[in-house]
């Protein structure tokens, strides 16, 4: 479409539902790539080199929603939608920051994949990037809008993620770096992001590279994101890709949550690293005194920019307990396509798989734990209660969230059975707690404990039957 025509279209109409931080509590994502999730044919070919296009569409997307809302889903979260620089499968290489992507079809289909979400009570959160553009070096006419030299910091390389003013002032591997000091700069991003926003009806919005471009607190940067975000008037949450709490949280400030990128990293140490339970309490501890609102946050244990846990630990057992601290505990989980079909990747790109080569099989056992899962978390409405720590110890750890028994271990599938005889619990003398996966398995509470066994590494939900 013509650029000016929609930049017209984009001012003139408005679609966003406006979905507001809390309404976002309740929510569980669905992260995906619209390259590699689905194509909108049948027989799709397999991708012969993950580094570029693979082929995957919106309407692919479109097409395959009832396989998202199967496992009990009600948000997706896409990538980044706008004309990329060649080679820019994954989004954030922007050369036109008011056209389509092509390769993903029509903004047309776009608005058609926004409105069936919609139509299935579904979110949609919008991937955007206000850091930088596509590899361009120092050649900027073919940017949209930005082609001109004062619209970009000098040129400079981050070397020291730890030195806050080359995090936001250098080049994020060579891409050039935005200056949002520059008025034009500034306002057209922040009139880009709440027009894009409200023309596909977009519900959320994931902000990459926050620290490259927020900086510390106060600065004029952190206000330029602070305006960026409350352009947009949705729910928000930022990539800050570090695993210090202090940090991370002092962002929070900025924009309404961010990333749990620090339990994301104690959660790979202790479940895939085999490391002892209590760094899971140490973080807990430690979000409580740091985070304005823990329940803002998106809790995860893939994402695309990290190989996925089963490269590094191949036993499932171990993953689903990971899985199921990320879909009961504190925060909006979020959960990586090809979770479900057990993928492996590695490293970028091979963590970006096609989805397409799982054909999409319902019946996998991570699928199935995943919808279990998930429809209790809307069903018990988890979210609305504290996070209480039950247990703790090298090898044990559980919780609570209102009537809801969470119970995890570390050990893995050859893991004899433990026993734990847990005492401090909310239940009164006789209720009766039945485990979510196994109806048989159940307990009662006798003067005022229970003993919860766990077999060959095994993850517990218990709740009342009455």
């Amino acid at each position: 479409m013509n650029t000016v025509l929609l930049v017209l279209i984009f001012s003139l109409v408005g679609l966003s539902l406006s979905a507001t931080p809390e309404q976002w509590a309740s929510r569980t994502i669905y992260q995906l790539l619209t390259d590699r999730f689905a194509m909108a044919q049948s027989n799709p070919p397999s991708c012969p080199n993950l580094s570029n296009y693979c082929g995957g569409t919106f309407n692919g997307i479109t097409s395959k929603l009832d396989y998202i809302q199967g496992m009990g889903f009600d948000a997706i979260w896409i990538s980044p939608v706008v004309v990329n620089y060649p080679g820019g499968y994954h989004g954030y290489w922007a050369t036109d920051l008011y056209g389509i992507n092509p390769n993903f079809s029509t903004e047309a289909d776009l608005l058609k994949l926004t409105a069936a979400c919609h139509s299935r009570g579904m979110y949609v959160m919008l991937d955007v990037v206000a850091n930088h553009v596509g590899p361009v070096g120092y050649t900027y006419q073919s940017i949209v809008p930005f082609n001109d030299a004062s619209h970009y910091h000098p040129g400079c390389d981050i070397n020291d993620y730890q030195n806050p003013t080359e995090l936001e002032l250098c080049r994020l591997s060579g891409l050039p770096d935005l200056n949002q000091t520059n008025p034009y700069v500034s306002k057209t991003l922040f009139a880009w992001v709440k027009n894009i926003t409200s023309f596909f009806g977009f519900d959320g919005l994931r902000f990459d590279t926050v620290p490259e471009v927020a900086g510390w607190s106060g600065s004029s940067l952190s206000t330029f994101m602070r305006e960026f975000q409350q352009s947009a008037v949705v729910y928000g949450v930022g990539e800050v890709f570090d695993p210090r709490i202090d940090y991370v949280a002092s962002y929070q400030g900025i924009i309404d949550g961010v990333l749990s990128y620090p339990m994301y990293f104690t959660l790979r140490n202790v479940f895939q690293g085999q490391n002892s339970m209590y760094s899971i309490e140490s973080t807990v501890q430690q979000y409580a005194s740091s985070f304005s609102n823990v329940s803002l946050l998106g809790t995860f244990i893939d994402n695309h920019d990290n190989p996925r846990f089963l490269n590094g630990q191949s036993d499932w057992k171990l993953y689903e307990n990971a899985l199921l601290y990320t879909l009961l505990s504190q925060g909006i989980p979020i959960i990586y396509y090809g979770t479900e079909q057990g993928f492996s990747g590695g490293d970028d790109p091979y963590d970006r798989e096609t989805l397409w080569s799982s054909n999409y099989n319902t019946s996998t056992t991570l699928y199935k734990f995943i919808s279990t899962v998930v429809n209790y978390r809307k069903q018990a409405q988890v979210w609305q209660y504290p996070q209480v720590q039950r247990y703790c110890d090298n090898q044990f750890y559980a919780f609570t969230r209102g009537n809801t028994f969470v119970a995890l271990t570390n050990g893995g599938s050859k893991q004899p059975q433990i026993t734990r005889t847990i005492t401090y619990q909310p239940y009164a003398n006789g209720t009766k707690l039945c485990n979510l996966f196994y109806a048989s398995d159940c307990v009662t509470v006798q003067n005022g404990q229970f003993e919860v066994f766990l077999n060959n590494g095994e993850c517990k939900v218990f709740f009342p039957v009455y």
